[in-house]
């Protein structure tokens, strides 16, 4: 069984943040995870500057007291860049925006490992490649580290050209509260596989079952306000998984009766995992680790696609039996 190093605050080799003193730090992208760790960053006493097109996250940007300039403009002063915009569109950014303004020595600070890891980013020799990838959506980044509750964190250092790489990583996932909730070691290709594998196959899985619940729900006579309330809309399999993230997968079965024990387990234990195993196993090597689905979603037609598939799953009939309740409970 492996496990991973985890970096917490109290951890030595962390230190405070030396790695930082006298570079000037940038957040590029002041969305939902930009403008969290920029205001992060800022309560940490590393004010960093932001870089953003000229549209109403720049507007946001200096509500909150920042001076959004450029993107082309700060990645050119900065020494520390922390690339916060959307997956798709950083290929062509960093290509004709952030990579002329990187110079040997930079830091190139990445949350996600899915450019990176699938080649699609073009980074100039010389300059430092590091991952500092929150488990947590931009809010709660922010909200987290405010209340000092902390947020799960991946780290890694993907190229070191100045051989303190890992000084500089650390210390943005400080600056930025990810050790309070644990820095764990890990890599793009981890990250990246693992983010693409819950979403490609877990939670098609969760869709799946809650699709497939409903219409045999139904199809039993069942009115639609109970049976949607019942598997997701009172909200109670959101509190499920809260305290499956406290207490444990098994643990949190405490909180439910006996009766609903004994159902949940009976049940479990008679499934067959085998076909499922075969199909996640699929998923994980032939889609994802393969770079098939990076190839695909790297296409121009890929978000026609998208699209398509948005507009059948708003049609199909969990969705527009959902519209109806919901708007019949609010009445």
């Amino acid at each position: 069984m492996a496990h991973a190093q985890i970096h917490h605050d109290d951890a030595a080799a962390i230190g405070e943040l030396e790695a930082l003193s006298g570079r000037t730090v940038a957040v590029l992208g002041f969305g939902n995870q930009g403008a969290a760790q920029a205001a992060n960053l800022r309560d940490s006493g590393v004010t960093p500057l932001v870089g953003n097109r000229d549209d109403g996250y720049a507007a946001a940007a200096a509500e909150e007291g920042f001076a959004p300039r450029p993107i082309a403009e700060v990645a050119f002063e900065a020494d520390v860049s922390l690339l916060l915009v959307p997956d798709e569109v950083q290929p062509d950014l960093v290509r004709a925006e952030i990579a002329p303004g990187l110079q040997a020595g930079d830091t190139l600070v990445v949350a996600s490992g899915y450019n990176w890891h699938f080649g699609l980013l073009e980074v100039p020799d010389g300059v430092d490649v590091v991952m500092v990838a929150p488990r947590m959506i931009g809010a709660a980044v922010r909200d987290r580290y405010v209340s000092r509750a902390g947020f799960p964190c991946f780290v890694s250092v993907e190229r070191d050209a100045t051989g303190r790489a890992w000084d500089t990583t650390l210390a943005i996932a400080r600056a930025i509260g990810g050790t309070l909730g644990g820095a764990v070691v890990s890599s793009a290709r981890e990250e990246a596989a693992l983010d693409l594998f819950s979403e490609q196959a877990v939670w098609p899985a969760v869709l799946a079952v809650l699709r497939t619940a409903h219409a045999v729900a139904v199809d039993a006579g069942f009115t639609e306000e109970a049976v949607l309330s019942e598997l997701y809309l009172s909200g109670e399999p959101a509190e499920v998984f809260d305290h499956v993230a406290r207490d444990g997968l098994f643990g949190q079965l405490g909180l439910h009766s006996r009766t609903s024990q004994y159902g949940q387990l009976r049940a479990l234990a008679a499934l067959d995992d085998a076909a499922q195993r075969d199909r996640f196993t699929a998923v994980l090597h032939d889609d994802i680790l393969s770079g098939a689905f990076a190839r695909e979603w790297s296409r121009p037609e890929a978000g026609e696609r998208l699209e398509a598939l948005r507009r059948e799953a708003d049609a199909s009939p969990i969705a527009a039996a959902e519209a109806t309740v919901r708007e019949r409970l609010r009445s």
